[in-house]
């Protein structure tokens, strides 16, 4: 079998990621694979060797056609099998023209389990798996440089994601300011940037909208009598990231809506114990279900926490497609008490050496071993072979 993919695997975004790790994947479990980039922005990053060997391969003779592009790009080939693989962050995409494009391809790979409700309730009839994303959790192995970015003797609470409505930063500042006094040993951190922003631009619309948020607690007059938010939106390698990650404790990710969400993953195999929203990908990892082998019974063990919500239409999502992020669709607003409390627990369990937390922060690695290359490969190659 020969597969030919076509991804965004150029881009640089977590998207673009994504895609390099589903080639991979592929290719770790020998599947015959050959990538084609769609281009959508101008960034210039440097791609895996491996990718670009596979790159190199001639794309006649391809019996399968992964397309992991936004489903109004989709195109039905009769000479292959078609594939849709494709990620929503909301309750459905019935307003939008993507039913129509993915009926039209011969199977649809969605990333998480309730992408497969949200597609069955936009109209979407042909058949449906859950292909998650997949890691080199080598990483996770690996010993990354701590930054000085805090009081090493300060616990931080960080973010890692784009500047946009949807990550729903807003929440992680009021939460962090409205349950932690000024002087207590906590830090918050935003690692974020925003496209058609420079980092200096960037840094001011955060600044901006942190203080905004300080301003509407009125816990104090001055907003400069806050905690200082750390903010960071260079555009920084890989490494970097996982160099936060190593320097930080807490990762924080209080979204409307993730299909999978890699910075959250990766602070999970990390040990940095993730308080998500309880929605879309980060529910799949984080809680994830066990099954003894003798009395076949299911339990669930936890690698992070999640936070309760509540739906709401979606608004303010103005800087996407017309059809798609609007009103008629859902996502889930976080309980903003509720991420206070949790984050006020898992600081008190870091600082009484809880062995609940340390024994999160473990099954958190052994969870993350269960979406490597090989192991997200073989369940292609299971797919391809059905």
């Amino acid at each position: 079998m020969k597969v030919l993919y076509i991804g965004c695997y150029r881009e640089g975004t977590g998207w673009g990621q994504a895609a390099i790790d589903y080639i991979l994947s592929m290719d770790a479990a020998g599947i015959n694979v050959v990538p084609r980039a769609v281009k959508l922005n101008e960034r210039q990053i440097e791609l895996p060797k491996r990718i670009l060997e596979l790159e190199a391969q001639d794309s006649s003779g391809c019996d399968v056609c992964i397309q992991h592009v936004l489903p109004h790009l989709m195109e039905y080939s009769p000479k292959v099998k078609n594939i849709a693989l494709y990620a929503t962050e909301t309750s459905n995409f019935s307003s939008s023209s993507w039913p129509r494009k993915i009926n039209c391809m011969d199977e649809a790979w969605v990333i998480n389990e309730q992408m497969v409700r949200a597609s069955e309730d936009s109209g979407v009839t042909i058949p449906i798996h859950v292909v998650p994303h997949a890691t080199n959790f080598s990483k996770f192995e690996s010993s990354h440089k701590k930054l000085s970015l805090t009081d090493a003797n300060n616990f931080t609470f960080y973010f890692i994601g784009d500047l946009n409505r949807r990550k729903n930063i807003e929440a992680f500042v009021q939460a962090f300011h409205s349950e932690f006094h000024k002087n207590e040993p906590v830090s918050i951190l935003i690692k974020t940037n925003k496209h058609g922003l420079n980092p200096d631009q960037c840094a001011k619309e955060v600044r901006n909208i942190c203080n905004i948020v300080k301003s509407g607690l009125k816990i104090y007059v001055d907003v400069n009598d806050y905690k200082e938010d750390l903010i960071i939106t260079d555009y920084i390698s890989e490494e970097d990231i996982y160099s936060i990650h190593s320097s930080c404790d807490c990762f924080v990710m209080p979204s409307y809506g993730e299909a999978w969400c890699i910075p959250a993953f990766d602070a999970m195999g990390f040990g940095k114990t993730p308080i998500c929203t309880d929605v879309g990908g980060m529910r799949d990892f984080i809680e994830h279900a066990v099954v003894d082998p003798k009395t076949l019974q299911r339990s669930w063990t936890r690698g992070g926490i999640l936070v309760s919500g509540r739906l709401e239409p979606v608004s303010g999502m103005t800087e996407t497609f017309q059809d798609i992020f609007t009103a008629r669709e859902d996502w889930v607003s976080i309980n903003i008490k509720e991420l206070q409390h949790t984050m006020r627990q898992v600081y008190e369990w870091h600082k009484e050496s809880n062995p609940e937390y340390s024994s999160m922060k473990q099954k958190g690695l052994l969870q993350a071993f269960e979406y490597s290359h090989q192991k997200i490969g073989t369940k292609i190659k299971e797919l391809l072979n059905g």
